[in-house]
C-alpha cells in the first residue's frame, strides 16, 4: 500500500496489517484499493471498541469517519479534567511555543524534546515550565487542536490518499456543557512520562508523540517491542523497519502515517457493527 517506501520492510508491516485486523472486532478486510479511491456510501459512522495492547490490558478505540464529497473525514474529540488546584502549580511543557500565547509567561531553556535526537518521549534535554493558570490549559489544548492532526494531515497528503483528520481537545467541563460528543475523557497531567493514553494526556508530550498517542484512539497498536522505551536501560526498539512509522518511533518529526495506518483506521466503516466490543468474541465459535 505504501510502495517503494516500504521496500525491505514489506514483512513488518504484513505482519502489522494481520495483526491489528487479527485482533479487531471490526471483521472484514476490504481491498485498499475500495477504500481509498473506490465508490464508497456517502454517510457518517461512529467507530467504537477495544484493542488489546501487548496482551496486558485492553484500550478504548472510538472516532467518527464520515464520507463525503468522495473523501473521508475522521474526528476525534479528546475531553481532558485540569490538574487540581490549577493555578498554583506549574506545567511541564515540550518546547519554548506557548511563550507568545502566554505573553512570555513561560521558563524556557534547552533543546525542544522532538528535537533532542532522543528515542525517549522524555528526554529532559531542556525545561520549559509555565504556571498552570486556566489561560495556559487553553492555549495548551488549542495548539494540540490545531497542530497535532498536522501529522496525519501531512502525511495523507504526501501519500495522495484522500483523507483529512481533526482533532479535538477541549476541557471536560466544556464538553459536558456543550453536549459534545466525546471519544476519550481523561485527566491532563502536568508532566512528562511514558503512560498508557487512557490514564492521561501529559503537557510534556511533544506534538509528534501526541499524534501517537491519538493513534492509539484511532485503533492503532504500538510498532515497537513490549515494554522498550519505559526504562533507559532498555531504549525505544521498533520492529524491524518500522523506525520510518509513528506508530515505531513516536518521538521523531520526520516519521510517519504510512498508507497502511490511514487503511486500517478507514477500513471500519465498510465492516457490519461488531456483535461485540471485545476483540476476541468470535475468535472461538
Amino acid at each position: 500500500m505504501s510502495g517503494p517506501v516500504l521496500e525491505g520492510r514489506e514483512a513488518t508491516f504484513r505482519d502489522i496489517l494481520a495483526d491489528t485486523v487479527a485482533m479487531d472486532a471490526y471483521l472484514c478486510l476490504p481491498p485498499p484499493r475500495r477504500v481509498f479511491h473506490g465508490d464508497a456510501p456517502e454517510g457518517e459512522r461512529r467507530i467504537a471498541g477495544m484493542m488489546p495492547h501487548y496482551g496486558l490490558f485492553f484500550g478504548p478505540m472510538s472516532y467518527l469517519v464520515r464520507r463525503r464529497g468522495g473523501a473521508w473525514e475522521v474526528e476525534v474529540r479528546i475531553a481532558v479534567e485540569p490538574p487540581a488546584g490549577a493555578g498554583a502549580g506549574w506545567l511541564e511543557l515540550p518546547d519554548c511555543e506557548l511563550s507568545a500565547a502566554l505573553g512570555g509567561a513561560i521558563a524556557c531553556r534547552g533543546t525542544p524534546y522532538a528535537r533532542a535526537g532522543s528515542t525517549d518521549a522524555c528526554p529532559g534535554s531542556g525545561v520549559f515550565t509555565a504556571r498552570a493558570t486556566p489561560a495556559a490549559i487553553r492555549a495548551l489544548l488549542g495548539r494540540w487542536s490545531g497542530e497535532a492532526e498536522g501529522y496525519w494531515n501531512r502525511d495523507a497528503r504526501a501519500f495522495g490518499l484522500p483523507v483529512r483528520y481533526d482533532f479535538d481537545f477541549v476541557l471536560v467541563d466544556e464538553a459536558r456543557g456543550r453536549g459534545l460528543r466525546v471519544d476519550l475523557a481523561v485527566p491532563l497531567s502536568p508532566t512528562c512520562g511514558r503512560t498508557p493514553y487512557f490514564s492521561a494526556m501529559r503537557t510534556g508530550w511533544s506534538l509528534p508523540v501526541l499524534a501517537h498517542e491519538v493513534g492509539h484512539v484511532l485503533g492503532l497498536l504500538d510498532e515497537y517491542e513490549m515494554l522498550s522505551g519505559i526504562v533507559r536501560c532498555y531504549p525505544k526498539t521498533p520492529f524491524p523497519g518500522a523506525e520510518i512509522s509513528r506508530m515505531g518511533l513516536s518521538m521523531k518529526e520526520e516519521t510517519r502515517l504510512l498508507p497502511i495506518h490511514h487503511y486500517l483506521v478507514l477500513r471500519r466503516f465498510f465492516c457490519r457493527e461488531p456483535e461485540s466490543i471485545d476483540p476476541y468474541a468470535g475468535a472461538i465459535r
